[in-house]
């Protein structure tokens, strides 16, 4: 048998990471951040605690990964936008695929709004939502300026109070939601 190269190590490394991602995102929106243990995440993924924190520093840690990686998705529904003004095209394309990646992935959706609706939890990843969400402000700032919008900092607010809000309403009661319509209402309001 040969030794494993240094790439099959990574993606072991790598493959290790995602199922602990993968078992505490599960574990936090089952049964809150608090509720969830290192001890139950280890278990769930059949490590010792003491590897678990060969990958991770901390349960914190743990939380601000996954709070990045779902947001982090997000964002890059914006494609490779190097101009930071978005076409509307781009904007609508925006609008679709950010309820098509919660619309497919609802258990990280869910924990989002239970992270943001608990201060003691929403501290430990705040920093972390901000700077993540600040480029994506801008490139939405820039869009409404483009399209000559006469409060375009106001238009932005707006416009992603309306998403979060849409988001929110779709995560707690999918099966009901008309979420078509309300994307099509939404780009109606917000493509000029």
């Amino acid at each position: 048998m040969c030794p494993r190269s240094k790439e099959q190590y990574e993606e072991i490394r790598k493959n290790k990471r995602d199922l602990i991602l993968k078992a505490a995102l599960e574990l936090f929106a089952e049964n809150g951040f608090h509720n969830t243990t290192i001890n139950s995440i280890a278990q769930k993924t059949n490590i010792s605690s003491g590897l678990l924190y060969n990958y991770f520093e901390s349960k914190d840690d743990l939380l601000r990964k996954i709070v990045s990686k779902g947001i982090t998705e997000i964002i890059t529904s914006l494609g490779d936008n190097k101009n930071d003004i978005l076409t509307k095209d781009e904007f609508v394309h925006y609008i679709k695929e950010n309820f098509n990646i919660i619309k497919n992935n609802l258990n990280f959706w869910r924990l989002y709004i239970a992270i943001i609706i608990q201060p003691s939890v929403l501290k430990i990843v705040k920093d972390e939502i901000l700077n993540l969400y600040s480029p994506l402000l801008k490139k939405l700032e820039n869009y409404f300026i483009a399209q000559g919008v006469e409060n375009p900092v106001v238009e932005t607010k707006l416009f992603s109070s309306i998403m979060d809000g849409v988001s929110i309403n779709y995560v707690l009661d999918s099966e009901n939601f008309p979420l078509k319509d309300v994307i099509n209402l939404i780009i109606l309001r917000f493509c000029y």
